[in-house]
């Protein structure tokens, strides 16, 4: 992954159109340089225009009455010349500009996702993923939200922008150069209702889509009564009244603000109109004026109009300044994340000591730092290559115990150690390449086979024998070999000679890529229930068999079913975010405590499951 190339101080709200230019050329400086220039002569040119036709229109009456062959309409020829070719030139650019401030814009938001994304991934802890207000960043930083504009938008609108500046500062000149002070009255006026026109675009951009979603759950009030599925149940229940009196209550309301931002709208809309009517037409009248009194010519009064014709651009209001209001929102969100300049990945220092005994001390965590403990002071050694069976009804903090062990959370008290060495940030990455996990909401990534279960130890992915030996214990090599294009089919139905997996094959590809990892070096692996959507007699056989895949490692499997986990070699119990039991399942049977008194609650419900 490319990092960036430097730091970018964090803009406020009016600056982020500069920063996020002085961005784009450090990122693309030459893809920038040409958007710059191709957006100047695509304003410039226009103005270049308008030149050439004053000087068109003096020349034609110098040389009317004279002859074709005449100086007077030489000159003319090469004006008429002139245009032509600026003309084309216009377009050209203009082209060009498209082109090159779209690839820009795709820079920039490849640039500034590769930014969010390498942040967001930096920190070897998964907490701060789970946090809706980041996660919000993330989201705001992509361009999500009311109008989906992600940052590279608002170079583009920019660049378009830009272009049309350059011609109404050139018009403002010209017109300035006609009637002095002219040119900077009309362009001041312009800008003032340019920008108050923007504002109000925008607004009425994000009610449109506000309301949009709100007449839509009118609409379906509306429509309920008469649903062949819904019908039935209307008519039994007597809820026509009721969805007739919401329909128009909700109706109601939402209309009555939409009525009442178009009567501001149009209201506004007058004003504009007459405040711009107004400016034209002294504008024209001043000019005609001046013309008529001898104090310019005729082309003076061709340049004159076509430079006012040329501001009233000024006043557009479109998709552009959408992409720059929104898109540029984007980008600061984007700019908040700070840049890590040596991404993460392969190439951290590997974890230097044996895998011994697993030890938790005086365990404590709570989610976000805030809020109640999830666990409370958790005392226990897991010896390196036992396997450890956790069980506990939802919520007593199996899952958090199993994130903690493997170094996704940091816990709010105590320490994990391996041996003598305790898990934190300077060993975190290193010590999780030494664990595999199957978790219940295990990853199904939309890539070939192949990626799928080399995953586990990525360094290792040419090792083709491991690959198919991995595929071939957990019962998926017949799938693999009978897809369209073997281990390079993509596992989603939505690419070309993709498939969709099953549940229960999408679950065999996350088995084996576990067992790949600890083929290639892992020594811990973690279940923290993969298959809580199956049966308990499914389930039981997939925990056997593991046992049998993993003889040797150290394995930490988590169950809220307590007879799946019989083969363990020790069970504890968790209840309410502490130990309450420890011994092997005969053991803890034997004992006749919280462990007996639930396992045979739960098979006698499956014995009774039948009858």
């Amino acid at each position: 992954m490319t990092a960036d190339a430097g730091p970018v101080p964090l803009p406020t709200k009016r600056w982020v159109i500069p920063a996020l230019v002085g961005y784009s050329f450090s990122q693309a400086p030459a893809v920038a340089t040409l958007t710059a220039i191709t957006a100047v002569l695509a304003g410039a040119a226009p103005v270049g225009i308008t030149v050439a036709v004053g000087e068109l229109v003096d020349g034609l009456t110098a040389a009317i009455g004279h002859g074709p062959g005449t100086p007077a309409a030489r000159e003319c020829y090469r004006w008429v010349a002139l245009v032509a070719v600026l003309f084309l030139l216009t377009h050209l650019a203009e082209s060009a500009r498209t082109a090159l401030g779209r690839a820009l814009g795709r820079r920039v938001t490849g640039r500034l996702s590769e930014r969010v994304m390498t942040a967001a991934s930096e920190p070897a802890t998964v907490g701060h993923l789970e946090d809706p207000a980041y996660l919000g960043r993330i989201g705001r930083a992509r361009g999500d939200g009311t109008i989906d504009m992600p940052p590279g938008e608002a170079v583009f609108g920019f660049s378009t922008r830009a272009s049309l500046w350059v011609t109404s500062i050139g018009s403002a000149v010209l017109l300035t150069g006609v009637t002095r002070g002219l040119g900077l009255i009309v362009l001041a006026v312009f800008v003032v209702i340019h920008s108050r026109l923007v504002r109000n675009y925008r607004a009425a951009v994000v009610e449109t889509v506000n309301q949009t979603t709100k007449l839509r759950r009118t609409s379906y009030l509306r429509d309920v009564p008469t649903t062949p599925g819904a019908a039935r149940e209307v008519r039994l229940f007597g809820l026509a009244a009721h969805f007739r009196d919401a329909y128009r209550s909700q109706w109601q309301a939402n209309m009555t603000e939409v009525w009442r931002r178009r009567r501001d709208h149009d209201l506004f809309v007058v004003v504009v109109v007459a405040v711009t009517g107004v400016t034209v037409a002294s504008a024209f009248y001043y000019l005609a004026y001046r013309a008529a009194s001898g104090s310019t010519t005729v082309g003076d009064l061709a340049i004159g109009g076509l430079a006012v014709q040329a501001l009233l651009q000024t006043l557009r209001a479109d998709d552009d300044d959408l992409r720059m209001g929104f898109g540029s929102k984007a980008a600061a969100e984007a700019f908040a994340f700070p840049v890590v300049a040596t991404p993460v990945g392969p190439g951290e220092e590997a974890w230097r000591a044996p895998v011994a005994a697993i030890s938790c001390a005086g365990l404590r965590f709570r989610y976000g730092g805030t809020g109640d403990e999830v666990l409370h002071g958790i005392d226990l050694t897991v010896p390196a290559g036992q396997s450890l069976a956790v069980v506990g009804l939802n919520g007593a903090g199996k899952t958090t115990l199993a994130r903690l062990i493997a170094g996704l959370d940091t816990p709010s008290g105590g320490a994990v150690r391996v041996g003598g060495t305790p898990i934190g940030d300077t060993n975190r990455r290193s010590w999780q390449r030494q664990v595999v996990a199957v978790f219940q909401d295990f990853g199904r990534y939309e890539l070939t086979v192949r990626d799928n279960i080399a995953f586990g130890s990525l360094d290792r992915a040419d090792d083709e024998d491991g690959l198919r030996e991995v595929a071939h214990r957990v019962g998926l090599l017949k799938f693999i070999e009978g897809l369209p294009h073997g281990w390079d089919t993509v596992l989603s139905g939505g690419y070309a000679g993709g498939v969709d997996a099953s549940g229960g094959e999408w679950q065999r590809i996350a088995i084996a890529r576990a067992l790949f990892g600890l083929r290639h070096g892992a020594q811990v692996l973690i279940m923290d229930e993969p298959a809580a959507s199956l049966d308990a007699r499914a389930e039981a056989q997939l925990y056997d068999a593991f046992h049998e895949l993993t003889a040797g490692a150290t394995t930490i499997a988590i169950s809220h079913r307590f007879a799946t986990v019989r083969k363990a070699e020790r069970v504890v119990v968790l209840d309410h975010g502490r130990i309450v039991e420890d011994g092997t399942h005969q053991e803890l049977i034997t004992a006749d405590g919280r462990y007996a008194e639930l396992f045979r609650l739960q098979a006698k419900r499956f014995e009774e499951a039948p009858s």
